[in-house]
């Protein structure tokens, strides 16, 4: 599950760094050979130290919460979908990392930060990860606010 095509792993900072292994982790526990979005979002609660995580938390997002909910969605998933072969990541996931690069880089870090990963997931349309959240009762537009509100980019 390397993502050295995408981006280089020293482009993240610690914590960032950290959510992508929890999410690697995750993605092997469900048994699948590739990284989601769904699982960043476990990586990002699982962290649980970064702004991203604390931001989750803050609003009543717990792994128990998104382990039932992706369950369902992924479960939903599988019926429609063919596996022919197994990808590093998914097209939404390589996505993810690729606007988490380019937000950090429009705000003048040099390294990704655990909530550039969280706001690129929230742009991330049609993500099992975003769905997830939706489904949680949590407002995609106000974490947005929250995010660009001034916090550090940790």
């Amino acid at each position: 599950m390397e993502d050295q095509g995408v981006l280089n792993k020293h482009l993240f900072s610690r914590s960032a760094g950290c959510i992508i292994e929890l999410a690697k982790a995750a993605a092997q526990e469900y048994g699948q050979g590739h990284v989601g979005t769904e699982h960043l979002l476990l990586g990002i609660i699982r962290e649980g130290t970064s702004t991203a995580a604390k931001m989750l938390c803050d609003r009543g997002v717990t792994e128990q919460k998104v382990k039932q909910v992706v369950d369902a969605l992924t479960k939903e998933r599988l019926h429609d979908t063919w596996i022919l072969g197994r990808l590093p990541g998914t097209p939404h996931w390589r996505d993810v990392l690729t606007k988490a690069a380019e937000k950090a880089q429009g705000v003048g870090n040099w390294q990704i930060g655990s909530v550039h990963l969280l706001y690129a997931l929230l742009s991330e349309r049609n993500s099992t990860g975003l769905k997830a959240l939706r489904t949680l009762g949590i407002s995609v537009e106000s974490l947005c606010k929250g995010l660009s509100s001034g916090r550090p980019f940790v």
